[in-house]
């Protein structure tokens, strides 16, 4: 099974030497001297000056706001390392393919609607980060579909509205918590699958060959962390 990221990385392959998507974008490669093809462009851009680099950018995005497709898609495979990083930092979003499927759609969707007039500089940093906000808002989404753990919420009946708010904001607290480097993201994820999903730890253990009691060490240590950096 390949991701999205695998999927763009082969049809990249493809592209990159395309001649005559490379005639299509003629005056964008123009701007990267002597780049022939839309590989070479790609290099150019990766060992360009910051300003130089975000003409190629700006040039790309004014073409992709137009409804021009492959100008879209050079610019996402220019902003893929970027990409990749927010689909493993919002780990709360799925799994491996979930999360870079939620990523690429966040910054795809950025590049066809970014506001050139209001921000005509720091076209990669700003389609990252306005994707990075998209898909924070996206946590608490996908964590209200999750079943909470009855344990968490023992006053309540399962399916009290406040229970399920309540793992939202668990949820909310563990991403700023790997964001501020205070938990690592396996740590959070072990505290969200048991303490939200309602995955038993042994399970959990057993799924990443470990002993239980070394996984409930591993929790209690994580959520000793939390508590500690979270308290008022």
């Amino acid at each position: 099974m390949h991701s999205v990221f695998d999927l763009l990385d082969s049809e990249w392959r493809q592209l990159s030497d395309n001649r005559t998507a490379a005639r299509r974008l003629r005056d964008v490669r123009a701007l990267a001297g002597d780049a022939r093809t839309l590989g070479e462009l790609q290099l150019y851009v990766r060992s360009a000056q910051p300003a130089d680099a975000d003409r190629i950018l700006l040039a790309l995005v004014a073409r992709a706001v137009d409804d021009d497709a492959l100008a879209a898609r050079v610019l996402l495979q220019l902003l893929l390392p970027g990409t990749r990083n927010l689909a493993r930092r919002w780990w709360a979003l799925g799994d491996h393919d979930e999360r870079a499927a939620a990523a690429v759609s966040a910054v795809y969707g950025r590049i066809r609607t970014y506001p050139i007039v209001r921000r005509p500089g720091r076209v990669a940093a700003n389609i990252l980060m306005d994707a990075a906000r998209e898909l924070r808002r996206a946590v608490p989404r996908v964590v209200a579909t999750l079943t909470p753990d009855p344990a968490l919420h023992a006053d309540h009946r399962p399916d009290d509205r406040s229970s399920t708010h309540a793992a939202v904001e668990l949820a909310e607290v563990l991403s700023d918590a790997v964001d501020e480097g205070v938990l690592e993201a396996r740590d959070a994820q072990l505290i969200a699958r048991s303490r939200i999903a309602g995955h038993r730890v042994a399970d959990i253990a057993r799924h990443n060959n470990l002993g239980t009691r070394a996984m409930w060490d591993r929790r209690q240590r994580a959520e000793a962390k939390l508590a500690t950096a979270f308290a008022c």
